[in-house]
Order: structure tokens, then C-alpha cells, then sequence
């Protein structure tokens, strides 16, 4: 929009000043520019001619109403016309006009907010699903490691019985040879508890991003139905409906799966306490010494 004052001398020459003040780029980060120029002129009668921006404009004045033929940049013409105002009513119609792009940033922030609250609720939820899927891994390479020591504590029990039945018919040096050996098949017992412990390690990771992402995932949809409270998903994003089977789902499963890991952990606990249980029977056997202490056990997960 633009204001325009002007002084006319007896022979009709003027001078005047335009105000203008026009929105400038697009929500949610539009302003409001305001400049002042200044213009030379001619009232003859009901003509105008006024020399604005180093271009000449033609018009006519008829009671409160200026009409001007404006040249425009792509080099047409086009008709502009001005109601008779006062500084005061420029003064309201720009404070609209700020409003107006106040207004129309607020909106567009708040569009852009909902449309990140309900990115961040389709990633969660599918995040939910990628941690689930990993800790689905997580838990068969702890399986594998169990089961591992279950076959090295079957190979320590056989060699600890032989050596128990040898102790009867072979001196005591070859008896206690084969009794070390007993020890080393107990200590590689320990390395599999080793190997699940650094399963454990990643299962703990996993296992704590789930639960951020689930309390995540809660917030996420807690927020987008704050500010959309008609929200359905759709178009690839979750429903309410299935934010909150993912949530029950994934806590049951946390359930199952902390149940599951700590019953490894037993397993392989007394896998290794089995296995140096064995390793002292036969280092009993052929009266070898004490034999060594089974490491502490594995803590169970939270």
C-alpha cells in the first residue's frame, strides 16, 4: 500500500512524499518493509502528473479519488487508484497489515510445528519396531552363546568322569594332566559367560533405547493431539490406535524379553559353576590341589 501528500503552489507545480509498506517473503518468516520517497508533479485541472521513481505516471483527481496510470516493471500499465486518507489511516491500515503477517507467521510456525510433532510421532513408531527387531537379534546371539557353553560344559563333564575313572588305574602325574585339562575346559566355559556378558552389553543398549523411544513415542502422540485433536494418521502415519498397540506391544515384549535374557544368565551361570564344579571333582581325583574359583555370576537385567 502506499500514502501520498503533496503541496500544490498557485500555478498547480507540486511536491510530495509517498509512504509504502508492503509484506516481504513467506510465512512463517514474512515482515513488513516500509520506505519514503519523494515526488514532483502537476495538477492542471482534474490531470495529474507526477514524476515518482524517475518514471512519470498520468492521472486524473476527482473529489476524494487520485486514478493513476502506473508503469510497471515488466514495462504495462496499469491503473492505481487512491482514496483520500489521512496520516492517521495509514497509520491503522499498516498496523493491519502487520497483524495480518503476524497472524499469517503465527499460523504458518504452527503448521511447521504440527507437521515436525507428526514426523517425530512416524519415527518414533517405526523406531519402536527397529529396536524390537534388533533386540530380536540380540537375543539369538545370546541364545547361540548359551548354547555354546552348554556344549563346552558337556565336553568338561566327560573329560572330568574320565578322569575320575583313570584315577584309579594311572599314577598321580598323569592323573593331575588330565585334571588341568578339566580346569581348561572349565575356564572356556567362562569365556562363553564372557561372550554373553558382551551380548548382554548390547541387549542393555537396545534395550534402554526401546524404552526411551516408547516414552518418545507417548509424548509424540500426547502432542500431536494437542494440537490436532482430530488426528487419524493415514498416508503412511500411525493411527492413535496404533501408537498405543505399539506401546502395549512393546511393553509386553520388554516384559518377555527381560525374562527371557535373565533366564539365560541362569543358565549360564550355572553352566560355569557346573563347569568348575567338575574341574574341582577332578582335580580331587588324582589329589592335585585345590582347583580354581568359578567367577562371580552374571547380574540379572532390569
Amino acid at each position: 500500500m502506499a500514502f501520498l501528500q503533496w503541496k500544490a503552489d498557485a500555478s498547480g507545480e507540486l511536491e510530495g512524499t509517498i509512504d509504502r509498506a508492503m509484506a516481504s517473503g513467506s510465512p512463517p518468516d514474512a515482515t513488513v518493509e516500509t520506505n519514503t520517497g519523494s515526488f514532483t508533479g502537476r495538477i492542471d485541472g482534474r490531470s495529474v502528473t507526477l514524476q515518482i521513481d524517475f518514471h512519470t505516471d498520468y492521472g486524473n483527481l476527482s473529489g476524494g479519488t487520485l486514478t493513476l496510470n502506473v508503469r510497471q516493471t515488466d514495462g504495462s500499465i496499469r491503473a492505481v487508484t487512491y482514496h483520500r486518507a489521512s496520516p492517521s489511516d495509514y497509520n491503522q491500515a499498516l498496523a493491519a497489515l502487520r497483524n495480518t503477517v503476524t497472524r499469517a507467521n503465527g499460523r504458518a510456525q504452527q503448521d511447521q510445528q504440527i507437521k515436525q510433532e507428526i514426523q517425530a510421532l512416524t519415527d518414533d513408531y517405526a523406531t519402536v519396531g527397529k529396536y524390537k527387531g534388533s533386540l530380536k537379534d540380540d537375543l539369538s546371539t545370546l541364545a547361540s552363546d548359551v548354547s555354546t557353553a552348554g556344549d563346552d560344559l558337556k565336553t568338561t563333564h566327560d573329560d572330568e568322569k574320565a578322569v575320575i575313572a583313570e584315577s584309579s588305574t594311572s599314577d598321580a602325574s598323569e592323573v593331575c594332566v588330565d585334571a588341568d585339562g578339566v580346569a581348561v575346559d572349565a575356564d572356556g566355559v567362562s569365556v562363553d559367560a564372557d561372550g554373553a556378558s558382551t551380548d548382554l552389553v548390547t541387549i542393555t543398549d537396545d534395550l534402554s533405547a526401546l524404552r526411551k523411544t516408547v516414552s518418545s513415542l507417548r509424548s509424540s502422540l500426547q502432542a500431536v493431539q494437542k494440537d490436532v485433536p482430530d488426528y487419524s494418521g493415514g498416508n503412511g502415519r500411525p493411527s492413535p490406535a496404533d501408537v498405543e498397540k505399539a506401546i502395549t506391544g512393546a511393553k509386553s515384549f520388554i516384559t518377555d524379553l527381560v525374562k527371557q535374557v535373565n533366564g539365560d544368565i541362569d543358565q549360564i551361570n550355572a553352566n560355569v559353576a557346573s563347569a568348575y564344579g567338575y574341574a574341582a571333582s577332578a582335580s580331587k581325583a588324582g589329589s592335585c590341589g585345590s582347583a580354581s574359583s568359578a567367577p562371580a555370576p552374571i547380574e540379572h537385567i532390569k
